[in-house]
């Protein structure tokens, strides 16, 4: 593309000396990371505003920013004369979408979409992982899944690929539809439907609306949607599609089914696929808890549409490591550190608690909780049904936060014993107390919700105290 072609896509008036010919080299939305010949995005948000940069971004090699049309003027006039162009739009975020939808109709190679309300970047890193057997594979880089990340890792693609996979979140009802649109996938993963961001959406009726645009996007035949026929919310709406409908699971009988599951000592999956076109093919997982089943059954399925038999799927999988602060096992001083710090919603905390039932223990059961954030009116209810479901199954609750007081009482009025359900107030006061408690043999689940930080306790519980 040329900044010619950039300016039309984005919608753009340009503003100062004629470049259309120059090539366009990528997109940058923060100086740190800019390539010379890139255009810098000027992106407002609550705590930044990329406006401010736009001068440092041309002192770094940027060939045009993309600007509001009501900062030109300020710009003009704190830019040099020989500076290069301003692109002024209503909107840069919505325009670097609309550049990214315009390139990605260049690429002709296979494009999943994946989303659910939990196990996403583990399920595109699976994913990744098996087509990377016959593919050069683009992916979302770590978690960049929102309406600045996903245009951003589509402008990632190059002539070196022929295969991608984009990670799809949604905060409102409207999202998925605009991601799916800029991302075009020619394959959709719906993993699951859950309680995750409930504060925003209100209702898992709403969250199944939003996850379910995905499904709406595989507009025809030649496209494949593979859903999680398990999931009965799901299920219940998985007809929307316009394309092929393929299920994978474990319970109910679908397109691509995992029979005979066993879990390992570590908790890792062993099972069988059950699918018409191949012979019963054996899994043997890396990565502990039945819920990642589910994301491999997806990998696996993806990896069938591209003409990747389950047996090589099976030798990627056997090999696939946790995705960081994702069910983590570590190990210190004899006692096993299940690392699950990265996020947590109800239905990823209840699959953390059963992984931790299902392995092998020489010593207690302990979970240390915090705050499941984002649920909104039902923020006590969810956590005191948390903790009625953890009462019977740990030996020892440790909790912090003040929406976890709530999971932890609700453990102690199931039955739970006071002096193993355990509150406290600061993560220091929580760390000291785990480290005289834990013994060998002991195995400790950590797990929260992303902005509890609660991977402080399991760094701790990983280091040697002073």
């Amino acid at each position: 593309m040329t900044l010619g072609e950039v300016a039309h896509v984005a919608r753009a008036v340009w503003k100062g000396a004629p470049a259309y010919d120059r090539p366009f080299a990528g997109v940058a939305t923060d100086t740190r990371g800019l390539s010379p010949g890139s255009v810098f995005v000027a992106i407002e948000g609550e705590n930044f505003d990329g406006h401010r940069f736009v001068t440092d971004a041309f002192h770094g090699g940027a060939v045009a920013a993309l600007v509001q049309h009501d900062r030109v003027d300020d710009l003009s006039n704190a830019t040099a004369d020989a500076a290069p162009p301003l692109l002024a739009v209503d909107d840069p975020l919505r325009a670097l979408g609309r550049i990214a939808r315009h390139y990605r109709r260049g690429f002709t190679g296979p494009v999943v979409g994946v989303t659910g309300s939990a196990g996403k970047t583990t399920a595109k890193e699976m994913i990744a992982a098996v087509l990377g057997c016959r593919f050069q594979v683009h992916k979302t880089p770590a978690n960049e899944n929102n309406e600045l990340g996903v245009p951003r890792s589509v402008l990632g693609l190059t002539a070196t690929h022929n295969a991608a996979v984009f990670e799809l979140a949604a905060r409102h009802v409207g999202d998925i539809a605009y991601l799916a649109d800029v991302v075009r996938p020619t394959i959709g993963v719906l993993l699951n439907i859950g309680t995750a961001h409930l504060e925003v959406f209100k209702s898992v009726e709403r969250v199944a609306k939003a996850k379910g645009e995905l499904l709406d996007s595989i507009r025809d035949e030649s496209c494949v949607a593979f859903v999680n026929v398990d999931d009965c919310v799901i299920a219940r709406g998985a007809k929307r599609t316009k394309g092929r409908l393929l299920g994978f699971g474990l319970k109910r009988e679908g397109h691509f089914s995992g029979e005979g599951l066993v879990l390992d000592q570590e908790g890792c999956g062993h099972f069988s696929l059950q699918h018409t076109s191949f012979p019963r093919t054996r899994f043997q997982l890396a990565i502990p808890g039945r819920h990642n089943v589910y994301n491999a059954l997806a990998a696996i399925a993806v990896g069938v549409e591209c003409g990747i038999p389950p047996a090589a799927s099976a030798e990627v999988l056997a090999n696939f490591p946790p995705v960081g602060m994702r069910s983590q096992f570590l190990r210190n001083r004899g006692i096993r550190v299940i690392n699950d710090c990265y996020n947590a919603n109800p239905e990823s905390l209840r699959a953390a608690i059963d992984l931790l039932v299902d392995i092998e223990v020489e010593g207690r059961r302990v979970a240390i909780v915090g705050d499941m954030l984002e649920l909104g009116a039902k923020t006590e209810e969810l956590h005191q049904e948390a903790g009625r479901y953890m009462a019977d199954r740990l030996d020892v609750l440790l909790t912090t936060g003040s929406a976890s007081q709530a999971l932890g009482e609700a453990a102690r009025a199931q039955g739970m014993a006071k002096a193993d359900a355990l509150h406290f107030t600061s993560q220091d006061d929580l760390l000291d107390h785990a480290r005289h408690l834990l013994t060998q043999g002991d195995t400790v689940l950590v797990k929260a919700s992303r902005g509890v930080g609660l991977e402080y306790v399991a760094e701790g519980l990983l280091s040697d105290p002073n």
